[in-house]
């Protein structure tokens, strides 16, 4: 678990970094980066679905389909390519995503001895 934020933590001032220089880096970077913060926001989305009677309703409405969006996009942009237009603004909400991946963990409650029986630790 550590490991994993410590990865999502790097991604914050990488796409910070990126949104702020657009196409300095080459195609090659940018469809890794692209493919890395997907790979990021896979296990809070799986987290989201498995505690999602134990949340807040509207946080994970919001959190999921803000996360469902940006998979599509990345998704769409590590198999496109450069040419995104507007690309930098995908690069902010990325930041922003890993962010919430960063609050989510380290913020969400821990589960009760029932419910730890039942659900995977991510």
């Amino acid at each position: 678990m550590v490991f994993y934020l410590i990865c999502c933590s790097l991604l914050i001032p990488v796409n910070l970094w990126a949104a702020i220089t657009p196409h300095i880096h080459s195609n090659l970077s940018m469809q890794i980066l692209h493919a890395m913060s997907t790979l990021i926001l896979l296990p809070l989305l799986f987290s989201l679905w498995t505690q999602r009677r134990r949340l807040d309703r509207f946080t994970n409405i919001l959190l999921s389909t803000f996360l469902c969006v940006m998979v599509v996009i990345n998704t769409s942009i590590a198999l496109m390519g450069m040419g995104v237009k507007n690309g930098w603004i995908d690069h902010l909400f990325l930041a922003l995503a890993a962010v919430s991946v960063e609050i989510y963990f380290l913020f969400r409650p821990e589960p009760s001895s029932e419910d730890s029986s039942r659900t995977m630790p991510i």
